[in-house]
């Protein structure tokens, strides 16, 4: 009942006591009568105040809610942001990487025709370990991560001992790692030096592996594995990505 109609209903219902009291009596009593009107009245009013009061602590209370949960969601969004953002650059730093190889390999000059003389056997590539290689190969190029480690993990169970098994065993890794299985990544790149040390994926694996410690928060780690890189191979391009990295982190 809003409080008007309330305060009217008890200031009726108040003189219709009043009326009730028989005329003899109403001389001194009417006084205490209206007093007692008055002060009822009074009180009405203080509860009618304290709830709209109450009714608009209420309001700001919702509306307080309403604003930690906007700012939840603002942080939420900024922190979304940040990993975009984090990983749109390991995206442009992987495909810069594959793309300068590409580029590499394509600039190298075509290999020379075989001798007469029957070559060694270890530098010999047969016909079914080649095609083996580039269709896993392609699934790398294709950017279909999973599908390229099952490829090169099926190539080396069938050649783990052919000439191109290093480098399958560094696109596992750099499969991994486009797949953000950082902890993959960075096992398979030590299995390639520990299993291929002579593997001119090498110098590759090692800046590969240094770049999965960093995204596992293994900085220190990381940095000597860049230093590495850059004591044992110095002429290579993982060496020139390595001096890039290590001048930036000094410049911080």
């Amino acid at each position: 009942m809003p409080g008007t109609e309330r305060r009217t209903a008890m200031r009726i219902a108040l003189l219709l006591l009043a009326g009730a009291i028989p005329l003899a009596q109403a001389g001194p009593l009417e006084d205490d009568i209206l007093k007692r009107l008055r002060g009822l009245e009074e009180r009405l009013a203080r509860m009618e105040a304290q709830s709209q009061s109450q009714g608009l602590l209420s309001l700001l209370g919702q509306l307080e809610q309403l604003k930690a949960e906007v700012a939840g969601l603002r942080g939420a969004q900024e922190e979304q942001a940040h990993r975009l953002a984090l990983a749109e650059r390991r995206q442009r730093d992987l495909y810069a990487d594959l793309d300068g190889r590409l580029k590499e390999l394509a600039a190298r000059p075509a290999a020379a025709p075989a001798p007469a003389a029957p070559a060694a056997p270890q530098a010999v590539q047969p016909e079914e370990e080649t095609r083996a290689y580039q269709a896993a190969f392609e699934l790398v190029r294709a950017g279909n991560w999973k599908a390229a480690v099952a490829a090169f993990q099926n190539f080396l169970k069938a050649h783990p001992a052919g000439t191109l098994a290093g480098n399958a065993q560094y696109w596992i890794g750099f499969s991994h790692f486009s797949l953000a299985e950082f902890r993959q990544a960075a096992e398979a790149h030590q299995k390639l030096l520990q299993a291929y040390p002579d593997s001119p994926k090498v110098p590759d694996a090692m800046l590969g592996l240094a770049r999965a410690q960093l995204e596992l928060g293994e900085a220190a780690a990381a940095r000597a594995t860049f230093e590495q890189v850059v004591a044992k191979h110095p002429g290579s391009k993982a060496a020139e990505f390595a001096r890039q990295h290590l001048a930036t982190q000094d410049k911080k």
